[in-house]
């Protein structure tokens, strides 16, 4: 019966938070008569979902890594370079090599991470790196110059901030006019953050992650995991180094006193070899194995809804108990979430069609 009452507070969380987030996609499409103003190409679809916020009806992303594609590896094309010259505004994250190509055989305006050449730089809003996983924890991107963690950093609600408010000011170097526009929807985009915020300390309360360690197959799972509370102790594959035999001995020895319970991986971590170890490690020394989404967002709209999908997974995992994995379990209930949603969203946008006719 508790487990019972349990699934069902957490499925009630889950649709307080998504529906009024779904309920407002399906505003801002009947309202969204206004042709875009401007072509905004994000290097990563979770940029996209961050600056389509601040953009609103008049901005139109463009992703260019398709989904599948190692990110680290990937190398401009022609297409991704006809993209890029006809954008008003490239977003980029700053870490990876092609982007720094790619703004050299444009003439397109950027905006990124640190860049002397930018249009605006990230880290002028507050946008910072941490420590990669397993350093010193009161280490700050200062201390190591610009080289912390630069895997999925922008999944960090401090540093997703630092990019739309980036993308605020350059929007309003593109066009003052719209200043209000995008100064309003920069306000919007920090009160779903705040309702992020609430959701997490919510589910904290009920499963308690923010009091767990755990080991993450590549560094993009440690900004999530940071949004959580939850400590990291080591990474699996670091800068195309596996972790070491003495590193690994160390992990296991903590899986068994109980020091470590989670095992973390993402999208990015599923490309790499090191994803082997996750399943290894669930079947010889148990913990909880969570997938998370770190590039790809696979039909997910925005940022919030990329990060109560990572709060959903994680929580689901939870509920598994040790040695679960999450995917068949969530899959489940977000479809039937989504139907529920879909229903109630469709509606929503009758309602709002038949006032704007009236």
């Amino acid at each position: 019966m508790l487990i019972i009452m349990r699934n069902r507070r957490s499925a009630l969380v889950l649709v307080a938070f998504l529906l009024p987030l779904l309920l407002s996609g399906a505003t801002t499409r009947v309202e969204g008569q206004t042709s875009p103003s401007f072509l905004l190409a994000t290097s990563v679809a979770p940029l996209s979902g961050i600056v389509s916020e601040v953009g609103g009806a008049y901005v139109e992303t463009s992703i260019l890594l398709s989904e599948g594609f190692e990110p680290h590896s990937f190398t401009v094309t022609p297409q991704v370079i006809a993209i890029a010259e006809s954008a008003d505004l490239l977003v980029f994250t700053g870490h990876f090599d092609w982007e720094e190509a790619l703004a050299n055989q444009t003439a397109t305006p950027f905006i990124t991470l640190h860049d002397p050449g930018a249009l605006e730089n990230y880290e002028d809003y507050g946008a910072e790196l941490s420590p990669f996983p397993g350093e010193d924890t009161h280490t700050t991107a200062q201390d190591h110059d610009h080289d912390g963690n630069p895997h999925a950093w922008w999944l960090l609600p401090s540093n997703a901030v630092a990019i739309a408010n980036a993308t605020r000011a350059a929007l309003t170097t593109l066009n003052a006019a719209l200043s209000d526009v995008w100064n309003s929807n920069f306000g919007h985009f920090l009160n779903q953050l705040d309702d992020l915020q609430e959701l997490i300390l919510e589910a904290d309360d009920e499963y308690h992650f923010s009091s767990m360690n755990a080991v993450v197959v590549f560094p993009a799972e440690a900004y999530v995991a940071e949004a959580f509370g939850i400590g990291v102790e080591a990474v699996l594959i670091n800068e195309g180094q596996t972790i070491s035999g003495d590193e690994l001995i160390d992990v296991q020895n903590a899986f068994l006193n109980g020091s470590i319970s989670l095992i973390l991986g993402s999208d990015v971590a599923r490309l790499q070899t090191a994803g082997e170890f996750a399943y290894q490690l669930v079947d010889d020394y148990g913990g909880t194995l969570v997938w998370w989404r770190a590039v790809f967002f696979s039909g997910l709209s925005d940022y919030t809804a990329i990060m109560t999908h990572n709060l959903g997974a994680l929580t689901a995992a939870l509920e598994g108990g040790p040695g679960s994995q999450s995917a068949a379990i969530l899959n489940l209930g977000l479809i039937g979430l989504s139907m529920i949603l879909g229903v109630l969203a469709l509606g929503e946008a009758v309602v709002l069609v038949r006032r704007l006719r009236e």
